[in-house]
Order: C-alpha cells, then sequence, then structure tokens
C-alpha cells in the first residue's frame, strides 16, 4: 500500500528580520545561554523582561543531556528557532509583528 500526499498553497514570502543578543553566563557551559530579541519584548507571554525567550521547559533539559557538546550555534538552531517557528506567525496572524513593507 502507497500514500501518497499532496496539496496546494501560497506563502506570503515575506522575510522578517529580528536583533539578536544573547548572554552568555558565568556557569557556561553548563547553563545555556540568554537568547533575547528585544524588538518583540512584551508581545507574547512566552517571553521573559529584556526580549529573553522562554527556553526553560524545552530547551533547558536538551542543554543539561548534551553538556559540554552544545554551542551557542545550538542554542539559536534548536532553541530559538522552534521558538520563532511557533510564535512569529502567531503574533504575524494577531497583527502584533508587521512586516515592513506593509
Amino acid at each position: 500500500m502507497q500514500t501518497v500526499l499532496g496539496g496546494t498553497g501560497n506563502a506570503d514570502m515575506k522575510k522578517y528580520e529580528f536583533d539578536l543578543s544573547f548572554d552568555i553566563p558565568v556557569s557556561y557551559p553548563a547553563t545555556n545561554p540568554e537568547l533575547a530579541l528585544p524588538e518583540l519584548d512584551g508581545k507574547t507571554a512566552k517571553m521573559y523582561r529584556g526580549g529573553k525567550i522562554c527556553l526553560t521547559d524545552h530547551f533547558k533539559p536538551l542543554w543539561s543531556r548534551n553538556v559540554p557538546k552544545f554551542g551557542i550555534a545550538h542554542a539559536v538552531a534548536l532553541g530559538l528557532g522552534p521558538w520563532m517557528a511557533v510564535e512569529i506567525p502567531d503574533l504575524i496572524s494577531k497583527g502584533i509583528v508587521k512586516h515592513r513593507d506593509d
């Protein structure tokens, strides 16, 4: 038996850019760096003061299991990437984040 998936659709194909800042804690690499998107400060519940994104629930256990192999690139790819994939489309659909050309 073969299953074939198909579909159609389109995407807005718009590029959104955000400034990223991070703090490296004194206990690094035992503690993951804190990632922040200052432009989005206060626009979502999954964010701390100063635009720091919430990594404690999902990324911190992964970081703990992989110390000292993980670095800053892992925090961005495995922590910030999934967070943005969920939060940014939601903020756009609610009209909180607007494209610079709109």
